[in-house]
């Protein structure tokens, strides 16, 4: 067991191979564990890492830091404390928002991303949305490990601003603004609420249990419901709900459209918790970003393509080693429906 301390709490990771650096970023129902046969099947040609993020598997069970901004925090301080420049990274589920964020704000340092069974809702304004860019106050470099380590965590400014933006999106603000809202006030009155918070994760996360997701995924006769059930009793259930209040479906579909790096998009098409994106998603994502942003839609898989199809660890070194992810044969791909 390998951990290193953010903030004063503990963070558990394994790591195993050698060669390029990748990050593996688990999802609401689990820990590092499920990475397992993906693991085995990269190390010979990459340096793997995969960590518990707050609140899940063998890391600490702090609530105050269940909500995105200090996962993004962890993932910071992990690279910072590893010594890691840049990493691919691949995310699943909530995995996946907090790797896309990562990225979108450190994209020097995530040369590759892959997203799996992400949440792409269709936020019903696909047809007139303009991707929405958000300021980020400039940050050439991560920060450093903290000195003292039971320090209090602060949010930053840039934080706060995204924060605001939400808050306001929500509030359908009319009238003045505050000055770091200008990317909303800047859009015509008509058009701003284009860009109200869309979430239907919190819904979702508030009525259920980690108990019923994992029901949803696999039979209780399945081998991998034993397997994830393991996990699923080390996760504070608080969790579910602190992890998703801030959630904007639109947030994350312009964040992937605008990212400069080639992204994949994996998604099961029978996952019972993430539903698969429509074509209305997929052809707002692609817009003008054929080459660099695929999406690969799995046939008979539901939330769990790294246990359930044996193709996975293939096909997520395929894109890896790929000089243009474009051309990566695969038969699931989505093709691009014109409008």
């Amino acid at each position: 067991m390998s951990a290193i301390t953010a903030g004063g709490d503990l963070v558990h990771y394994e790591v195993l191979g050698r060669g390029r650096p990748v990050i593996l970023v688990h999802g609401w129902l689990g820990s590092w564990r499920y990475w397992i046969p993906t693991l085995q099947h990269l190390q010979s040609n990459y340096r793997l890492y995969a960590l518990d993020l707050y609140g899940f598997g063998d890391s600490a069970k702090n609530p105050a830091k269940y909500n995105i901004e200090h996962q993004i925090a962890l993932l910071e301080d992990f690279m910072v404390q590893l010594a890691i420049t840049k990493a691919a990274f691949v995310g699943h589920g909530l995995g996946a928002i907090i790797a896309a964020e990562f990225a979108r704000r450190y994209p020097d340092r995530v040369p590759r991303l892959i997203v799996v069974d992400a949440p792409l809702f269709d936020t019903g304004d696909l047809d007139r949305r303009a991707p929405l860019v958000r300021k980020v106050a400039a940050r050439p470099t991560l920060p450093q490990p903290e000195v003292n380590p039971s320090a209090p965590t602060i949010m930053s400014a840039s934080a706060a601003m995204r924060a605001a933006l939400v808050e306001a999106a929500r509030a359908k603000l009319n009238g003045q603004l505050p000055a770091e809202l200008e990317e909303i006030a800047g859009l015509p009155a008509d058009d701003r609420e284009v860009y109200e918070a869309h979430n239907p994760l919190l819904p979702l996360m508030d009525g259920t249990t980690l108990e019923l997701l994992l029901g949803r995924c696999f039979r209780r006769a399945e081998p991998n419901y034993d397997k994830l059930l393991v996990d699923v009793s080390k996760i504070d259930a608080r969790v579910l709900r602190r992890s998703v209040e801030h959630f904007d479906s639109g947030r994350m579909l312009d964040t992937l459209r605008l990212l400069n790096v080639p992204v994949v998009a994996i998604h099961g098409l029978e996952d019972p918790i993430m539903p698969p994106p429509r074509d209305e998603v997929l052809n707002y994502l692609t817009h003008e970003k054929e080459q660099t942003l695929v999406p690969v839609l799995l046939p008979n898989v539901r939330h769990f393509p790294m246990l359930e199809d044996e193709r996975f660890p293939r096909m997520i070194n395929d894109y890896l080693e790929a000089a243009d992810i474009s051309r990566v044969e695969q038969k699931e791909r989505w093709k691009r429906r014109h409008r």
